[in-house]
């Protein structure tokens, strides 16, 4: 049976949302995303999070996979990911409106340490959805009720996320969760790796560094890798390079070839070939275009 989102859920997300984009709450873990237009195909890097859409809809990306996230499923991103989502639904009148809550190890930590091993699902795939519940919207609206309060964010807030944690963990895709709550578990391990990768993505990565610090086989590893983030471990270079390369091109001076160098090629031509294919532009077009709706 599908779960409606409460009026008053969709009323409080409306009224702590900014005029546009991504907008901060009184929660630091909490953030709300929207739009009043529908968009193109936009790219960027999850974080570990749930995504509640309230009102509207869109379609995210992964590698090969397409996700739709509407008011009647939940999104998850078990790890730090590069998708592209595009808004499909929304208006000046009914805009797209969706909770973004950031899954803290630590809390998914003390859940699994209560909960105990997860009987459901053996996927490890770091993306995931699923129907959202009467439970898990109760705990949206309550946790959404505690912005209007600082004594109920600092006592009552932390209670609930650990609350939506803990229906994660009784999702079909659990595993998933327990995965992340358990150190040294395989998906921890790819977790780290995906760290480095974000962090030192203008350095030489190989696939052999990579599965050894993981403690896998090469072979293993990349397996893993893409069986979390559906993205080779090069591929998924690539993508956050290009990202940051795209950051770059919006928010700085310095030429196409510059930037290239930057975020780690050595070929400035092969950038350019690369960013189009990604992006739709070559480099120089698309940064007039980011710079004149900046």
């Amino acid at each position: 049976m599908t779960v409606g989102i409460p009026s008053e859920l969709i009323a409080l997300v409306e009224r702590y949302s900014g005029v546009e984009a991504l907008s901060d709450t009184p929660l630091e873990s909490l953030k709300i995303v929207r739009r009043d237009q529908k968009t193109g195909p936009v790219h960027s890097l999850y974080e570990p999070c749930i995504c509640l859409v309230v009102q509207g809809e869109k379609l995210v990306t992964v590698g090969s996979k397409q996700y739709r996230c509407a008011p009647s499923r939940f999104f998850v991103s078990a790890a730090n990911l590069p998708v592209v989502g595009e808004v499909v639904k929304a208006s000046s009148t009914t805009p797209y409106l969706c909770l973004v809550l950031r899954l803290d190890q630590q809390v998914i930590y003390e859940v699994v340490d209560k909960v105990g091993p997860s009987q459901n699902g053996t996927r490890e795939t770091g993306v995931f959805t699923d129907d959202v519940t009467a439970v898990l919207t109760d705990a949206f609206l309550r946790l959404m009720r505690c912005l209007e309060n600082q004594n109920d964010r600092d006592v009552l807030a932390p209670m609930i996320i650990r609350e939506i944690v803990y229906y994660l963990m009784k999702s079909r895709f659990a595993n998933v969760v327990y995965q992340l709550g358990v150190k040294g578990s395989q998906m921890l391990r790819i977790s780290r790796c995906i760290q480095k990768i974000r962090r030192d993505y203008a350095s030489p990565l190989t696939v052999d560094s990579l599965a050894q610090m993981a403690h896998m086989s090469p072979s293993a590893f990349y397996q893993n890798f893409k069986k979390v983030t559906l993205l080779s471990p090069i591929q998924f270079q690539k993508h956050v390079r290009l990202q940051e390369a795209r950051r770059l091109l919006a928010t700085e001076v310095e030429d196409v070839t510059t930037v290239a160098y930057m975020v780690g090629y050595e070929s400035p031509s092969q950038f350019s070939r690369e960013y189009a294919r990604l992006f739709g532009l070559p480099p120089s077009r698309d940064r007039k275009q980011l710079q004149a709706f900046a």
